[in-house]
């Protein structure tokens, strides 16, 4: 102890305590800087940052984002929102080959949205001439017919949908025919967005 209150050493005591003033200075500026730059730190994240880094928007099957996380109180996607696109996986199909029928819906919009995609409302419907020949809704299950979705700014949910050339009608009436040979063509839409349609080629 008394070494510390009489430094002893060949300088005099007034370079001793010089030295000691400047470590005491020093270590206070260390210690106000990281209190400073905490602060800071939790400023520049804001209340929402912690929600923000858990994951933000995600949508199941989305291609760029799809839907976990959370967004405080999404809104609705409005029909202007959203974009639909619908292809076949060929042009012509032999007897006993099933087209599967791939489409995407974008949120164009600058913010997340959510949006039910399930085939009780999202449809696809598929024609030959003036013939309706089939649609998801027409036999939707309990399992398919919901299907909420949450779509980030931008991103694009994926579906897709096998059809086993068979015919529907509302209701899921049973013995229909068996539509035959021909050209075809399938249109998606959503909220009243449609797609644009698709043609293709039963043999």
């Amino acid at each position: 102890m008394n070494a510390v209150l009489h430094p002893v050493g060949p300088n005099p005591p007034r370079v001793y305590w010089l030295r000691r003033f400047v470590v005491v200075v020093a270590l206070a500026a260390v210690l106000a800087g990281v209190a400073a730059a905490t602060v800071w730190a939790l400023a520049l994240r804001g209340p929402g940052a912690d929600a923000a880094a858990d994951g933000g928007a995600a949508v199941p099957g989305a291609d760029g984002s799809s839907s976990a996380g959370s967004v405080a109180n999404p809104v609705d996607c409005k029909p202007a929102d959203l974009e639909l696109t619908l292809a076949t996986d060929a042009n012509q199909y032999p007897a006993g080959a099933n087209p599967v029928l791939q489409g995407f819906v974008t949120n164009t919009s600058a913010t997340p949205c959510t949006v039910d995609a399930g085939d009780a409302a999202r449809e696809v419907v598929i024609t030959s001439g003036s013939d309706r020949i089939w649609s998801t809704k027409d036999c939707a299950s309990a399992d398919t017919a919901s299907r909420q979705l949450l779509l980030a700014a931008g991103a694009r949910d994926a579906f897709e949908i096998p059809w086993s050339r068979v015919r529907s009608a509302e209701g899921c009436p049973l013995d229909l025919p068996a539509p035959r040979a021909g050209t075809y063509q399938a249109v998606a839409s959503l909220l009243g967005t449609s797609a644009q349609p698709v043609a293709f080629v039963l043999q």
